[in-house]
């Protein structure tokens, strides 16, 4: 009887509307909590094929740019035009997310990254293509990902509910990261076996999955309704107003802005970096990635398993400080043995800083509003992204790859303690209270 009525619990609260109060569950036996639920099970299962294609392309794409240009300006180029979208167009996508089914917005950037993916393929089977082609290819990406983010994210609570919600979201966290194991380990051996243009391949044929897998789920008939909305900019830019008057999701944003500027574009030049400083070919590359990502798989499953205990804001200064320390010395190295450890902290600090954040942020959230500021949560990410990228580029093609992620840890890191210290005059720091 008692098992009876836990299972029967569980079932209400995955279903149970995203307005309706649920008590969260945390701990290390409910680390995998979300997957109970079978739109959800469906949901990772194909994310997680299509996530492997995707590391596994861009893998591919900063080696196949470092390849024909030997720049690393170039090579921030093209990581830049990939966020460039989001910056233009992620509040309109948060606004769309909130409007139209989430469901059909997914299909739509899947089909697309199909195409995409498939066609910068064909043409490199024919041979070498000029950069331009990987700049547009970069550019359709980015316009994919703008209008499928905030369609993914806040999907989530719909999938689970709110009881789940926070191990949703570390749960997508771990799955992306662990991803980022075996895609560029994927793409290194690729790479050095039998080209580039099979790494786009497999990411094209990965969308079948996910594709799938959406056919699987089932949603009620309300999720497939328009809502009724203004389509005008006071409705679009509601997100802002809100934002003003929360303290906590003001501030998550604020610090997102920071890791975007001199945190995650590191990514970018990991590629210079293992040719310039490690000496490594291809291979190497792949399990360079494969490091980075181990340490922000674990990162993220201590969020799924803490769930509640570790959703606080101090939290996010954590991850931040974390990844600044880590990076700084990670620049500095020349021997894997010294780098590999390093760089293992660095993707750890990154995701505990992204999923606590990401997990504040939907929290916080009125349901109504929570397509549109997920949105605000991609510009400032998209705003903030091509920047780093576009200046550690520059950057490292004067100095180095590694002198510019010190540079780049080093603005994170002192970034991350000035918001500290304005939210410590402004008596702003609090746990994240529901």
């Amino acid at each position: 009887m008692a098992e009876f009525q836990s299972a029967k619990s569980e079932s209400e609260n995955a279903g149970q509307p995203a307005d309706v109060p649920a008590q969260p569950r945390s701990g290390w036996r409910n680390m995998f909590s979300a997957l109970k639920n079978p739109n959800y099970r469906y949901f990772y299962s194909g994310q997680s094929v299509s996530l492997i294609g995707t590391w596994t392309r861009t893998a591919a794409l900063a080696w196949v740019t470092y390849k024909f240009t030997h720049s690393e300006f170039w090579l921030g180029i093209v990581f830049m035009l990939n966020s460039l979208p989001i910056f233009l167009l992620a509040i309109y996508a948060g606004a769309l997310a909130d409007r139209a089914p989430k469901i059909l917005i997914f299909k739509v950037t899947s089909w697309f990254s199909l195409i995409s993916s498939l066609t910068l393929s064909l043409m490199l089977f024919h041979g070498p293509v000029h950069v331009a082609y990987l700049m547009i290819f970069s550019v359709l990406w980015g316009l994919s990902t703008t209008f499928e983010m905030p369609a993914r994210q806040t999907l989530m609570v719909e999938l689970v509910g709110k009881s789940d919600l926070v191990n949703a979201i570390a749960l997508n966290s771990a799955m992306v990261n662990s991803t980022r194991v075996i895609g560029p380990a994927i793409g290194g051996f690729l790479l050095a076996t039998v080209g580039a243009p099979w790494c786009f391949l497999v990411d094209a044929l990965s969308y079948i999955a996910v594709l799938y897998a959406l056919h699987c789920i089932k949603l009620p008939a309300s999720h497939f309704e328009r809502k009724h909305g203004s389509r005008g900019w006071k409705y679009t830019l509601e997100g802002f107003r809100y934002i003003r008057t929360n303290p906590v999701i003001s501030q998550a944003v604020l610090l997102l802005s920071v890791m975007g500027l001199g945190g995650w574009a590191y990514q970018s030049q990991l590629s210079a970096f293992v040719v310039r400083q490690l000496h490594m070919g291809a291979r190497g590359y792949g399990w360079v990635l494969a490091v980075n990502g181990l340490g922000a798989c674990a990162a993220a499953l201590t969020v799924a398993a803490r769930g509640e205990q570790i959703v606080r804001v101090k939290t996010l200064y954590i991850g931040a400080l974390v990844y600044a320390v880590s990076i700084i010395f990670f620049g500095a190295a020349h021997r894997i043995l010294a780098a590999a450890p390093l760089l293992f902290i660095a993707g750890g600090g990154v995701i505990l800083f992204y999923s606590i954040g990401n997990s504040i942020i939907q929290t916080e959230s009125p349901d109504h509003l929570r397509g549109r500021i997920m949105g605000i949560w991609a510009l400032v990410f998209g705003g903030s992204l091509p920047v780093g990228t576009f200046l550690m580029g520059v950057i490292a093609q004067q100095i180095g790859p590694g002198a510019a992620m010190q540079i780049g840890g080093t603005v994170c890191g002192l970034s991350a303690l000035a918001v500290f210290a304005f939210g410590r005059f402004t008596g702003q720091q609090s746990r994240i209270h529901r």
